[in-house]
């Protein structure tokens, strides 16, 4: 739908930023419900198709805005877009944080995040590119690749162990023991095989199903940290849109008020670690 007084690329814009938004929003919700041996495996997938999608839409707002700035609001053709930043969201996170400094006065504060994230960062650009289709390549040409919920799981334990002090991680798992000596079932061996092939106790399956709940929010702080500053950079590149619209007496608005759709990653993680509905809550 366009509107009178705006470009119709604003519309196009705005789109794009709705979508953006809401495929990162669903994603976290659906990583919040996956889980393994919960028939909610599925869940996985499903976050990690919105996520891989709702960053690499974010990031290449930021990368065709900036080309627009620069070329005097001329678009990149599909083929640069395609060519040029592709479908890999490290590589896209790698040419925005190379406009950090043009727009971003305190630019310093975002050049560990890199380093810091990597893994994750990494985990959702393979997962854009390929590995969605891993079910179906693997039974077709079983190359006995890893699956990326195994992956996950690595990165799960990771994040896990990195952001939680190893006393609450001894005292979690301790209560995990004691719950099951007095009310749930003894810890002989289950059907359900670890990744090396091995039989997996029931204590394994239901340590395994409490890291994965426990690292959930700690990975959605951890995307937010990474998103916060292209969320700057869009709000900084709107801003300089208006400028420029203003001293060429452009007929019409074309970038949005892109601060106006992405505010949800200015979230601390104390907020992150309470929150159980991400869509419902800031799509309103």
């Amino acid at each position: 739908m366009y509107h009178i007084g705006f470009d119709k690329k604003f519309t196009l814009l705005s789109q794009e930023a709705h979508l953006a938004k809401n495929t990162l929003l669903s994603g976290f919700d659906l990583l919040l419900k996956a889980n393994f041996l919960k028939d909610t495996e599925g869940y996985f997938y499903s976050a990690f198709f919105h996520l891989s999608i709702g960053m690499e839409r974010l990031l290449k707002l930021a990368v065709v805005t900036n080309y627009m700035l620069e070329n005097d609001y001329k678009t990149p053709t599909i083929k640069q877009l395609k060519n040029q930043f592709g479908h890999n969201v490290s590589e896209l996170y790698r040419e925005c944080s190379k406009l950090f400094p043009v727009y971003l006065s305190s630019f310093e504060s975002y050049t560990n995040l890199l380093d810091e994230d990597a893994e994750l960062l990494d985990f959702f650009a393979e997962y854009g590119i390929g590995s969605r289709y891993f079910n179906l390549n693997e039974v077709c040409e079983m190359k006995m690749d890893r699956s990326p919920l195994m992956k996950w799981l690595d990165i799960a334990r990771d994040l896990y162990e990195d952001h939680t002090s190893w006393h609450v991680r001894e005292r979690a798992a301790s209560n995990l023991m004691y719950k099951m000596d007095k009310s749930g079932p003894s810890n002989g061996y289950t059907y359900n095989l670890d990744e090396e092939g091995h039989p997996m106790t029931v204590f394994d399956c239901l340590y395994r199903q409490m890291v994965v709940t426990k690292s959930a929010p700690i990975a959605i702080w951890r995307i937010v940290e990474l998103l916060r500053p292209i969320h700057y950079l869009l709000e900084a590149m709107a801003h300089e849109a208006r400028s420029y619209e203003e001293r060429t007496n452009h007929g019409g608005m074309v970038i949005p008020h892109y601060e106006d759709f992405f505010y949800f990653l200015l979230a601390d993680r104390q907020s992150i670690k309470k929150r159980k509905r991400w869509l419902q809550s800031f799509n309103g």
